[in-house]
């Protein structure tokens, strides 16, 4: 079946802009631990009760925090860097006394999680490479 004969026709963009949402039960709260990790606000949306929704952003990764207590935790967003980045966020990370631990997602990351338990995996070559070194 072709597009226009299932009736798919007239695209609008080929080019698709997207964000992860990660859902937190404290929008003030999650917003402090993402600029600490590095990340600046971008825009937020605020009622009378609150902070409900920010958008972070840092080096070209934007992310929604969007206040759900009901729905927070459940996050994931994989980050592949540039080989040796990654040893270098880490640092930075610990340095703002940021908890890092080890995890494995299929090859082996560095992984944040906020206070929800929304997680960051982190990513880059150099990473296979010290699993390699550590296995011979």
């Amino acid at each position: 079946m072709t597009e226009e004969s299932a009736g798919v026709t007239g695209r609008t963009s080929d080019s698709w802009y997207a964000r992860p949402v990660f859902f937190v039960t404290d929008c003030q709260r999650a917003l402090r631990f993402y600029c600490d990790l590095g990340f600046r606000e971008a825009w937020r949306y605020e009622e009378q009760r609150g902070l409900l929704v920010v958008q972070v952003d840092r080096a070209g990764v934007e992310l929604i925090l969007n206040q759900d207590g009901t729905r927070a935790g459940k996050g994931r967003l994989f980050l592949s860097l540039e080989r040796g980045v990654v040893a270098k966020c880490v640092a930075e990370f610990v340095a703002a006394g940021i908890a890092v631990h080890d995890g494995n997602w299929g090859m082996p990351v560095k992984v944040v999680a906020d206070s929800d338990g929304n997680e960051l995996l982190f990513f880059d070559e150099d990473l296979n490479t010290s699993e390699q070194v550590a296995e011979a």
